[in-house]
C-alpha cells in the first residue's frame, strides 16, 4: 500500500509534535523546545496535518546511554497503543529533525517499531513527508542516525561552555584571527584591507599564489610570526568569520528556527555573498571549513589531518581530508557502519514481517 499517496500531502492528520534539547544550562527556560514545537506546528500547518499531543524532553541527552526522556518514552507507549492517554488517536509524529528523536540505534529501532504498529502512520519533518513502512523512509532514518553519531563524536570534543559560547557567537579563543585586532571583535585595519583586497582579486581570477607572493613582498606576518603562503592565505579568505558566520571545529553553526548561520560579535570584513562567491572558487578540500579550525594560519606549520573535522550533513558523508591516509579513512567508514549494523537484524524483521501480512510489533 503506498501510504503517501493515500493520505496525500494536504490530508488531515493528527500526529505527536516531539522536540528535545541537550542542554538548557545559559537561559534554563525551556526556550529551545519551545523554538521546536513551534517549528513543528508550522511544518504540520503547512500540510494540512494537525497537531493533537506534545511530548518534550529539555535538557535531555539522545546520545548517551541511560539517560532517561519521559518525553520520548510517553510518545513510544502512546504510538504503540494508536493513542494517547485520552484517547485520541495519533496517525504520525512531526519533528524539526531525526537527531531529535534518537542519537542512538536502540532508540531508532524502539520508535520505528512503535510508529509502524499500527497501519497507515507517517513521519514529517521540514524536508517533507516519509513513509516509514518503506525500504527507502527505513535507509533515510539509518544515514540520519549515522550522521548524528558522526556529529556526536566531534561535540564529544567540545565543553558544554565553548560550544555555549560559539552558538552565542562569541570569538574564538587562542592567538587572534589575521585581520582582528586582540580583542577579536574589532578590525584590524591594515589586515581587514589585505584580506578584503584579496578576496575581490581571487573572485577576479588571480591566482592564490599571486596574492602570496604579494603579501610576501609586503612584509605581511601572521599573528603568529609565520609567512604567507597558499594554503594559509586560502584558509583565511574562505573561513566564515571574514562574512561574520561562526563555525566551530569546521561546522558551521546554525540557528534552528531560522536555519539560517549564527552571527558572530565581532566586525565583519566582506559580506556573505563575497564570502560564498570566494570559497566557490577553490575545491572542497582547500576550503576553511573542509580542513577546520585546525588549519595554521600564517605559520608555515603543516596541520595534522586528523585534526581537520571536515563537512558534515545528513545528506552526505564528509569528502576524503587532504593528506589523509587511507587506513584512517577506512577507520572512520568502520565507525560510520557500526548503525547500519546494529540497525540491519530490526530492518529484516520488518521486512519479513509486512511479507507475511502481519503488524509489525
Amino acid at each position: 500500500m503506498n501510504h503517501l499517496a493515500e493520505h496525500g500531502p494536504t490530508g488531515s492528520i493528527p500526529v505527536a509534535s516531539y522536540a528535545r534539547t541537550s542542554e538548557d544550562v545559559r537561559r534554563r527556560d525551556g526556550h529551545g523546545v519551545r523554538n521546536q514545537l513551534r517549528i513543528n506546528e508550522r511544518t504540520a500547518h503547512e500540510h494540512g496535518w494537525t497537531v493533537v499531543a506534545v511530548y518534550s524532553d529539555n535538557g535531555r541527552s539522545a546520545s548517551k546511554a541511560g539517560e532517561m526522556r519521559p518525553g520520548f518514552d510517553r510518545l513510544v507507549a502512546d504510538l504503540a497503543r494508536g493513542h494517547t492517554a485520552d484517547g485520541q488517536p495519533i496517525k504520525g509524529v512531526v519533528c524539526t529533525a531525526d537527531d531529535r528523536l534518537y542519537r542512538r540505534a536502540e532508540d531508532l529501532a524502539r520508535f520505528f517499531a512503535a510508529l509502524t504498529a499500527w497501519p497507515e502512520c507517517l513521519y514529517l519533518d521540514p524536508q517533507g513527508v516519509r513513509d516509514p513502512y518503506s525500504q527507502e523512509g527505513l535507509l533515510e532514518a539509518v544515514r540520519a542516525l549515522d550522521a548524528a553519531t558522526t556529529e556526536t563524536r566531534v561535540r564529544s570534543r567540545l565543553s558544554d561552555w565553548h560550544w555555549a559560547r560559539a552558538v552565542d557567537g562569541v570569538p574564538h579563543s587562542g592567538p587572534r584571527p589575521f585581520g582582528w585586532q586582540e580583542d577579536r571583535i574589532t578590525l584590524h585595519a591594515d589586515e581587514a584591507q589585505l584580506v578584503e583586497q584579496a578576496i575581490i582579486d581571487r573572485t577576479g581570477g588571480k591566482a592564490v599564489r599571486s596574492i602570496a607572493r604579494d603579501w610576501c613582498d609586503l612584509g605581511v606576518s601572521g599573528t603568529r610570526g609565520g609567512r604567507p603562503n597558499a594554503q594559509t592565505v586560502t584558509q583565511i579568505m574562505t573561513a566564515p568569520r571574514v562574512c561574520g558566520y561562526r563555525a566551530n571545529k569546521g561546522e558551521l553553526l546554525i540557528v534552528p528556527e531560522t536555519r539560517q548561520p549564527v552571527l558572530g560579535q565581532w566586525e565583519p570584513i566582506v559580506t556573505p555573498t563575497q564570502w560564498h562567491a570566494v570559497c566557490e572558487t577553490f575545491s572542497p578540500g582547500s576550503l576553511y571549513l573542509h580542513r577546520g579550525s585546525g588549519a595554521p594560519r600564517l605559520t608555515g606549520r603543516r596541520t595534522d589531518p586528523c585534526l581537520a573535522s571536515g563537512f558534515s550533513s545528513v545528506r552526505g558523508g564528509a569528502p576524503r581530508r587532504r593528506g589523509m591516509s587511507r587506513r584512517v579513512m577506512r577507520s572512520e567508514g568502520a565507525k560510520q557502519e557500526k548503525p547500519l549494523r546494529l540497525f540491519l537484524p530490526f530492518l529484516r524483521t520488518m521486512q519479513h514481517q509486512r511479507a507475511a501480512g502481519r503488524r509489525s510489533p
